[in-house]
């Protein structure tokens, strides 16, 4: 039986200087919970075996995340995972349950990582189901599109990783495909840098003045 079976039944939920540092900082730790999780990959080469990294950006609506559990799909073997001195890692043919006494606050970003072989197939479209469990409510991250045109509107898409041929290389972070909330948190971080390195230029011409 799937560990994950219980949890993908349920409907997705949501259950001056100082001036200016305090502005970027606001910007910083706001534009994370909009984020969706997502999955990066060390190789997406049919058949090789695969580094995956699981990122979470936020908590359940400002609830601590305690367990991340992940549905393997099918073609996907050789599943295997390490538990660190936060996470406790359970991996079987057909999920990775990652747990921890030390829960996750609701602001901070954290990753966990197993391993698994890809299957021979290039094209194939990976979909891996992720529920979010935190200290109040939880997050499952199971929407599957339709077709391409609609991943976009997911509120809460499953990330999805495409197998491709020899010599591809690692790939980007995948959600329900193009994320435009990555998109948004990467240009927003770089907005409020900005904010903070004309703050910090302001400062040392006045001292130099």
């Amino acid at each position: 039986m799937s560990l994950l079976a219980p949890s993908l039944a349920r409907t997705p939920r949501r259950t001056g200087l100082v001036t200016g540092w305090a502005g970027a900082a606001l910007l910083l730790a706001a534009v994370p919970a909009a984020a969706h999780v997502t999955i990066t990959v060390s190789t997406t080469e049919a058949g090789a075996t695969t580094r995956i990294t699981l990122e979470v950006p936020h908590g359940c609506v400002g609830s601590a995340t305690t367990e991340l559990a992940v549905r393997v799909p099918d073609g996907v073997g050789e599943v295997e995972a390490v538990s660190t001195s936060r996470w406790m890692a359970q991996a079987s043919a057909d999920a990775v349950v990652f747990t921890t006494d030390q829960p996750v606050p609701d602001a901070l970003r954290d990753e966990v990582t197993f391993t698994a072989r890809l299957p021979e197939e290039v094209g194939a479209e990976l979909v891996f189901p992720v529920v979010q469990r935190c200290e109040e409510g939880e997050e499952a991250w199971t929407e599957v599109a339709a077709d391409a045109d609609s991943r976009d509107e997911l509120e809460y898409p499953a990330p999805v990783v495409v197998v491709t041929g020899a010599g591809a290389g690692a790939s980007p972070p995948a959600g329900g495909g193009a994320d435009p909330a990555l998109t948004t948190y990467g240009a927003a971080g770089a907005l409020a840098l900005g904010c903070v390195a004309s703050v910090v230029l302001l400062l040392l011409r006045r001292r130099r003045g």
